[in-house]
C-alpha cells in the first residue's frame, strides 16, 4: 500500500470522527436544553401530613 493511500485513509477516518464527535456535543446541547426547560415534576406516592 502507497503512503498517499494511507494518508488519504487517516484523512477519511479524521473527518468522520470530528463529524461524529460534532454530533455528540449537539446532542448533548440539546438534551441541556430540554432539562433548563422543564417544569418542576408533581411529586407522586404517599404524602405524609
Amino acid at each position: 500500500m502507497s503512503i498517499k493511500l494511507e494518508i488519504e485513509e487517516i484523512k477519511k477516518k479524521l473527518t468522520n470522527h470530528s463529524k461524529n464527535i460534532e454530533l455528540v456535543f449537539n446532542y448533548l446541547d440539546e438534551l441541556v436544553d430540554k432539562k433548563e426547560n422543564t417544569a418542576p415534576r408533581k411529586k407522586i406516592g404517599y404524602k405524609n401530613n
